[in-house]
């Protein structure tokens, strides 16, 4: 059976979508369509309810059901194998270039430094004495790296829909919406940041569903009381060592 290439017909659906529309317009507001509707059974936001109406009245009745085809090919593409399918969306729009600083890494980068990452954290000892595995991505893209770690968990034997935790932040609303959609697909716990790390200015803030079916809040909030214990008992052992003649 031929192997079914999913970016090649997802692009071939934007093309032919609205002719009327540029295939980078009909991109954005797939990601919109997307993001309030992986969202807005969590939220009940009036907001995301609201801005997905405004996006989809812009498209007749038949051209917004395509969307719906675009997210299938999305799912079936993640479904199929890890990787960084949105991203590889946006550089074959050729919407990275030296003039907007969007460069994505590729992906079997991606893998290779989460196989760094994983081995590091790994040999420290700290998965026998933690259940939980955090991890910052202070400028995500589109959430490549974060995939990539996740698919390396798995690969060894570890469940990053219980055992992983991440806040990505990222500048661009672009990369927020296609890390939230990716992560939320692939059952990710995550906070995700529309807003600037240098500056510490933000916008906007989604949690993937996984985050609240995963209870992953209860357990960050434990961790944080252990890791608090855990460090005045070290201050008060080197407290006491001051005093042990």
């Amino acid at each position: 059976m031929e192997k079914k290439d999913y970016l090649k017909d997802f692009m071939a659906k934007l093309q032919s979508l609205d002719r009327s529309k540029d295939k980078v317009t009909i991109f954005k507001d797939f990601l919109t369509l997307c993001t309030c509707s992986l969202a807005q059974p969590i939220y009940r936001s009036e907001k995301l309810e609201q801005r997905y109406l405004e996006t989809v009245k812009q498209y007749t009745k038949e051209q917004a059901e395509e969307f719906s085809k675009l997210l299938a090919l999305l799912v079936m593409a993640l479904e199929e194998k890890y990787q960084d399918f949105l991203g590889e969306v946006h550089m074959s729009l050729n919407l990275s270039s030296k003039a907007n600083g969007r460069y994505f890494t590729p992906y079997p980068v991606c893998k290779f430094m989460a196989e760094i990452n994983f081995f590091e954290v790994e040999n420290s000892g700290k998965l026998q004495d933690k259940e939980l595995i955090t991890l910052s991505e202070p400028c995500c893209g589109s959430g490549a790296m974060i995939i990539a770690f996740a698919e390396t968990m798995r690969k060894h034997n570890f469940n990053y829909q219980n055992q992983l935790y991440v806040e990505a932040i990222d500048i661009n609303a672009l990369c927020f919406m296609m890390t939230y959609i990716q992560l939320s697909l692939l059952g990710i716990p995550a906070k995700v940041v529309l807003g600037d790390t240098l500056s510490l200015k933000f916008q906007q803030v989604l949690y993937t569903p996984f985050y609240f079916l995963s209870g992953i809040e209860e357990r960050l909030e434990q961790q944080k009381e252990f890791n608090n214990l855990e460090l005045s008992s070290k201050v008060f052992n080197q407290q006491l060592t001051l005093f042990n003649f």
